[in-house]
């Protein structure tokens, strides 16, 4: 199982939220389907539900793969970037957790709402 370590550079949630922003941006140029609208929306979500304080980036032991650990209705989720499905997945706990959703340029406004909607509960 891989380790992650926190990054604690950040000092706040949005602090966190940049980063990660701007690191599966960068990590998806090139790629047949660019990520930056998803991403950003997903992140809207995340600042709209997440629990004040609970939300830092961390990243894999080489630093490649930014990972986002937040909590969205009391659940502790992880947000990460695949290069494979060129989708931003979310999984439940921990990076080997079961894939809540997959979110990608072909994700529709709405799945953004209805998803982050029903978390909130």
């Amino acid at each position: 199982m891989p380790q992650f370590a926190p990054v604690r550079s950040e000092t706040t949630d949005l602090d966190a939220v940049r980063r990660y922003a701007v690191s599966v941006i960068a990590q998806s140029e090139g790629e047949a389907l660019q990520m930056k609208a998803v991403t950003l929306a997903l992140l809207g979500g995340i600042m709209w539900r997440g629990a004040p304080g609970s939300t830092e980036m961390i990243q894999d032991e080489m630093g490649t793969n930014a990972i986002l650990s937040t909590t969205l209705g009391g659940r502790h989720l992880t947000f990460s970037y695949d290069q494979n499905t060129e989708s931003i997945e979310m999984r439940e706990g921990t990076t080997d957790g079961p894939v809540l959703h997959r979110f990608c340029n072909r994700t529709l406004v709405g799945d953004f709402e209805r998803t982050f909607s029903a978390l909130w509960g």
